[in-house]
């Protein structure tokens, strides 16, 4: 852990009370320490219940550990909601705004240069694959749309961390496929640092920089994978791609290992 890292927590154990007198209470996340580096594309991946949304919070200020430290570019964000930018998994566009007025709704909350947070989305509304659509209401576009509009509204919040919770989990296939192709375009134009979930094993290698695999709960890092292929990429480019594969393969060796001897790694 340096004070380099974009994101760097140490040692961090979360616990939750117990959903009823005479439980224990529920380890959510166990001695867990993660480093990611300004601008690299890490994505994390782990079975149901083990702690990945438990890391976003943490990431967002939104829950508080009881023993290790939580850093953005250094500076402690425990307790300290706003420092990231987060899109959680459902899109929360507000029914009653238009396309405009949701992606800036950020900088409205903040009061923070409305009238400029609006020209500033006008301009990036191509980009985002909704020119046209600045007056429309959110019942009147897909499903890919609504989510492209939320990651415009996070990226509005002007954060260079950005914490994405499976945000494309909900689309069809073909919309995922596309979603992640223009999604990496995006972020080799804004170069923010990007932590993504997802319980979809090509996805997370289609993507990272770096695969995080998480044990059961309690969360650990139980492995982390590098991955060297070239940008720009494109799904059939891969497909039959060997390190892609290897990638796959190994990625999900790593999520059948219920305990955790310790992290392990594939450069």
């Amino acid at each position: 852990m340096t004070a380099a890292s974009a994101v760097a927590l140490m040692d961090v154990t979360v616990t939750f009370p117990a959903a009823r007198r005479g439980l224990l209470p529920v380890i959510a996340l166990q001695n867990l320490s993660l480093a990611v580096p300004p601008g690299e594309f890490v994505t994390v991946i782990g079975p149901s219940g083990c702690g990945k949304s438990t890391l976003f919070g943490l990431l967002a200020g939104l829950i508080v550990p009881v023993s290790g430290s939580v850093a953005v570019h250094g500076q402690s964000v425990i307790g300290r909601p706003g420092q990231v930018g987060y899109m959680p998994q459902r899109d929360l566009l507000l029914p009653w705004r238009t396309v405009l007025q949701n992606v800036t709704l950020g900088p409205e909350l903040a009061r923070r240069g409305v009238q400029a947070a609006r020209a500033q989305a006008r301009e990036r509304l191509p980009v985002f694959g909704l020119e046209g659509f600045a007056d429309v209401y959110p019942t009147a576009l897909s499903g890919g749309m609504r989510q492209r509009a939320a990651l415009l509204r996070t990226v509005l919040m002007e954060r260079d961390v950005l914490l994405l919770d499976e945000p494309f989990g909900a689309l069809d296939a073909l919309t995922r496929t596309a979603l992640q192709e223009w999604l990496l375009g995006v972020w080799a134009a804004e170069r923010q640092t990007v932590l993504f979930i997802t319980h979809d094993v090509d996805e997370a290698v289609f993507l990272a920089d770096r695969v995080v695999v998480m044990t059961p709960r309690p969360g650990r890092i139980r492995a982390e994978f590098a991955v060297p292929l070239p940008r720009p990429r494109a799904h059939a480019d891969l497909v039959a791609d060997p390190t892609f594969n290897a990638l796959k393969a190994a990625v999900l060796a790593a999520l059948g290992t219920a305990s955790p001897p310790g992290p392990l790694s594939l450069a």
